[in-house]
């Protein structure tokens, strides 16, 4: 042992010099660390106060009622669209419009065939026939696209109107 304490008297001077460079080293580490919980405490304290000065607490309890607030609407709304969707089967969605001259005698394209109906094909064709005494108008019966009457030419061309996506002209 006693020679142990004779190296450490011999090596004093380096001894001291490593134990000034260790502190000066932990003094740097220290503040480095200092700084960086400084700003960590400041990302804290910006994370917890917003410029209203409400806690994240509250901030996000405010957000959880508006959350619960929006999936109740959108449960009324997916409420809604399931009734509005089994009532858009029976809605007339299929318009078609032929119009044309019934009689030589009669111009202006004054007659027309106008065919409706849902998406189940259930509607109707009316027909309008204009002379110069006389209007008469027709209605045939469609149920699932087919009617029991025989169509002229301007109401088959009305049927293929309405079934038609493409964009339709009102004179043919």
């Amino acid at each position: 042992m006693s020679g142990l304490l004779t190296k450490i008297a011999q090596h004093a001077d380096v001894l001291i010099l490593v134990q000034f460079a260790l502190i000066i080293g932990l003094g740097i580490v220290v503040a480095l660390m200092t700084a960086s919980n400084r700003r960590v405490n400041q990302r804290w304290a910006t994370l917890l106060k917003d410029e209203r000065g409400d806690s994240l607490e509250s901030l996000l309890y405010e957000h959880l009622q508006h959350r619960d607030a929006i999936q109740a609407q959108l449960d009324d709304d997916e409420r809604r669209l399931s009734k509005l969707e089994m009532r858009l089967d029976k809605a007339v969605r299929h318009v078609g419009l032929v119009r044309f001259d019934a009689f030589e005698d009669v111009g202006g394209n004054q007659s027309f065939a106008l065919a409706f109906f849902d998406d189940n094909g259930d509607g109707a064709i009316i027909t309008s026939l204009l002379g110069r005494n006389e209007c008469r108008v027709y209605c045939k019966p469609i149920t699932r696209g087919r009617t029991e009457r025989t169509l002229s030419q301007e109401e088959q061309r009305a049927m293929e109107d309405a079934v038609s996506t493409a964009p339709k002209a009102i004179v043919s």
